[in-house]
């Protein structure tokens, strides 16, 4: 009687298995017996089913329906009439063999078998749960040189991510594979199992006495020119087909962006630009007269360095300007006699009544004839003339153009304008009231304008926009683009207000859009000479008077260092002489430095600008 031959493995989620965990297979006599130590099973995209106990039974040997290698697995299907349902198996990490008792599988067999059951579960688990986390505080932690920028940034965590998965899951495979003497008892589980299946090789048949002879094949013949070492070139490369396809795909995948980050870090470690010794070590190694003049030159320049004073660094979001001094509001209202005036002033038309014009002269030439005294004309209308008789107030109207310009980055929706026309009587009061509502149905764009024609008597006028405040974080700002676009429109105090946004917003564009405006009018001279201020390269900001001296941000927003400028206040009107205050520093590129100037005076300049001193 043939003895039983007992080995335990471990069934793991691979091809059609339907059963995951510990199992015993025993090749006794007449049938083969399986046990199930603690086996769940297993379909994709179902819920794992576990077995409570162990559970075993038995088929026949010819219930087996499928026996073959795949790798270092070993795939037992048998026949659903006989067991069912675990019935495919995928076998791996043999244990067996009680130390001098062959063939029967220890208890401690069993205890290792369950321990790289739940070994491989727990590996199988974190190779899905700790990969995001791990990327993530990888690229957190790396620094620029390795990585910068979204782009690399995210690159870098999905290759941490990936190259952590890939460990946890060759982690589970080596909880999973038991080497060789695992391979051993594989073959041995095959060959017996052949046995008992009537499959009897040449080694069994030798092996078992009385039992005859099996046929003896010739060796292969070797193919014709085939060089030596080829068989062991065949078994790498069964070796390597042996591996499952996710690992064929996902390691060169693995390696080759880890070549990638690998050699984009060497480069931007090794291969970067460097800065070139300064001149004097090189006139010390023996350069020729050049290098010694250039040396000259930098020690110069580092000379004058040393000599000018340190002034603490600032940044400048926008020049100071009275144009946005009290903000910027949310819609801006301007008006305009026609398309070509800029200027932005509403004022009435006047007219004088005929009788008003006839008594007055009367009471003129009355009076200033028989006293030899001239009339007075400068009176105004309104004043009591030479015969204390006051005269009536001048009657007038409106007629211009009115237009709305939304600042925001928000549309707004349905507003209105409200405006108030009134003239005085001879108390000064206000009389003959009159209200105009003007009403923009539907949203209004980020930097989109409109316009209404308003005509109206009277002889003064208020305007109360339905939306009022200021721009600030919460209502954003239009983009400079949509501005951009209003330099195209055709009324010209539009133009000009959209230029003065672009120089709000320090848009380079703002300089175009203020040539496009000359040659500018009078009136909107005043208007033009603040937005080319504030345009310039070097602007002054944060200016105030602190302890009685003066102290501002001097930022250069330029693309060349300048050294030696002079701030310099622009005089409000003709007659008064403007301050100036040299300043000997050097502004770098797109850096401010911050300078405290003595004041003469309590008064802080309305408005300052930077100009070099040369000019």
């Amino acid at each position: 009687m043939a003895r039983a031959f007992s080995v335990a493995a471990l069934a793991i989620a691979e091809g059609g298995a339907n059963a995951v965990g510990a199992v015993r297979f025993t090749c006794a006599e007449a049938e083969l017996e399986v046990e199930l130590v603690r086996v769940a099973g297993y379909a994709e995209g179902f819920a794992l089913g576990a077995v409570a106990a162990p559970v075993r039974f038995g088929v026949p040997y010819t219930a087996i329906r499928g026996l073959f290698r795949r790798g270092k697995a070993l795939c037992v299907a048998l026949d659903p009439s006989a067991c069912s349902p675990h019935n495919c198996f995928v076998l791996a990490r043999f244990e067996g063999d009680l130390p001098g008792v062959p063939g029967v599988t220890s208890p401690a067999a069993m205890e290792a078998m369950e321990s790289a059951y739940r070994a491989r579960l727990n590996a199988r688990m974190a190779s899905w749960i700790a990969p995001a986390p791990l990327g993530v505080l990888a690229a957190a932690l790396s620094p620029d040189y390795l990585a910068s920028g979204p782009l690399g940034t995210a690159s870098l965590a999905c290759l941490v991510a990936l190259a952590t998965w890939l460990a946890l899951r060759f982690v589970a495979r080596l909880a999973t594979w038991g080497g060789p003497p695992s391979d051993r008892l594989r073959d041995a589980l095959v060959a017996e199992m052949s046995s008992r299946m009537g499959f009897a090789s040449e080694r069994l048949a030798a092996s078992s006495p009385g039992s005859p002879a099996a046929p003896v094949f010739a060796p292969r013949p070797t193919p014709l020119g085939e060089r030596p070492g080829r068989e062991q070139r065949r078994g790498v490369e069964e070796g390597i087909d042996a591996l499952p396809l996710r690992a064929r795909v996902l390691v060169p995948a693995a390696l080759a962006v880890i070549g990638i980050v690998a050699t984009m870090a060497f480069v931007q470690r090794f291969a970067a630009p460097r800065d070139q010794p300064p001149a004097e070590r090189r006139a010390a190694r023996g350069v020729g007269q050049a290098t010694r003049g250039a040396t000259a030159a930098l020690l110069a320049s580092e000379a004058r360095e040393r000599a000018e004073p340190s002034f603490p660094h600032c940044l400048c979001d926008r020049a100071d300007s009275p144009l946005w001094r009290a903000g910027v509001p949310i819609l801006s209202l301007l008006g305009s006699t026609g398309p070509d005036d800029g200027a932005g002033v509403i004022a009435p038309i006047l007219r004088r009544d005929r009788a008003d014009d006839d008594a007055e002269s009367e009471a003129g030439a009355g009076q200033g004839d028989a006293a030899g005294e001239p009339r007075d004309a400068g009176a105004e209308p309104g004043d009591a003339g030479r015969a204390g008789r006051a005269t009536r107030p001048a009657r007038g109207r409106y007629d211009f153009e009115l237009a709305v310009v939304n600042n925001s980055g928000a549309p707004v929706s349905d507003f209105r304008v409200l405006l108030t026309f009134a003239r005085r009587d001879r108390r000064g009061e206000r009389a003959g009231i009159t209200e105009r509502g003007l009403f923009w149905e539907g949203a209004l764009g980020p930097g989109r304008a409109v316009k209404w024609h308003v005509e109206a008597p009277g002889t003064e006028v208020k305007i109360e926009p339905g939306v009022t405040g200021m721009l600030d974080g919460e209502t954003g700002v239009a983009s400079p683009d949509a501005f951009f676009q209003l330099t195209r429109a055709r009324y010209r105090v539009v133009r000009i207000h959209a230029a003065m946004m672009l120089a709000w917003l320090r848009d380079p564009r703002a300089r175009d859009a203020l040539v496009a405006l000359l040659p500018a009018a009078p009136a909107e001279e005043a208007m033009l000479g603040r937005i080319r201020r504030a345009t310039a390269d070097v602007i002054p900001c944060s200016a105030a008077v602190v302890e009685g001296r003066l102290r501002a941000c001097l930022f250069n927003g330029g693309v060349n260092p300048v050294r030696g400028v002079t701030l310099r206040e622009v005089a409000a009107g003709e007659g008064s002489a403007p301050r100036s205050w040299p300043v000997a520093a050097t502004l770098p590129v797109h850096e401010g430095v911050e300078v405290t100037l003595p004041l003469e005076g309590s008064a802080a300049p309305e408005e300052l600008e930077v100009v070099p001193q040369e000019r």
